[in-house]
């Protein structure tokens, strides 16, 4: 899987054949195909094996003082120590995934988990007063995901905005959006 990794996130998902990728694990094509059938099996594979990992990034979430201190600093974590696979390759997996229908149903498990760790995070929020009891979960959930992964995204893009410094202000802004009536600023 390491070589697979090195392989995406080199060439891309199209670039990255199976080849490629058996030579960079050095091994035969033989003995890749026999533990994975395809690369979409491959990437299967890498999110399902950075499982525990993203349950502990949820670990870490709810223990800090605010749900949104904490998912920043997972997201400081995963953007300067690229500590899950998927925070590098995430982009390339998201686009693939839009055209390619094996590949988005083997990620989607993995997605639909980390959203229900997110929303349990989020309803914990709630009760602590953290954020408006008006607002929609669903709503701020999508909301917090798609920022999140826009954020992941340009920091590859374009490194020169320096995405990591800006932080605090991206989440002074979120904190805003989400706070209790009364209580933003």
């Amino acid at each position: 899987m390491a070589a697979a990794m090195a392989c995406f996130a080199r060439d891309g998902f199209h670039g990255a054949s199976m080849q490629k990728i058996c030579a960079e694990a050095g091994m035969s094509p033989g003995a890749l195909y026999r533990h994975f059938p395809s690369k979409e099996a491959i990437i299967a594979a890498i999110v399902e094996d950075e499982r525990a990992d993203r349950l502990h990034v949820f670990d870490e979430v709810r223990k800090a003082p605010t749900i949104l201190g904490g998912l920043m600093g997972c997201l400081r974590q995963l953007l300067e120590e690229q500590t899950l696979p998927t925070a590098t390759l995430g982009p390339e997996i998201m686009a693939e995934a839009i055209r390619n229908a094996p590949l988005r149903a083997a990620v989607e498990p993995c997605e639909e988990e980390t959203r229900v760790h997110l929303r349990a995070a989020l309803e914990e929020a709630v009760a602590r007063g953290e954020i408006d009891p008006g607002l929609s979960l669903d709503e701020v959930m999508i909301l917090l995901q798609i920022m999140g992964d826009g954020i992941i995204l340009n920091h590859q893009l374009h490194p020169e905005w320096r995405i990591t410094a800006r932080l605090p202000d991206i989440h002074r802004l979120v904190v805003r959006m989400l706070a209790p009536a009364g209580r933003e600023g």
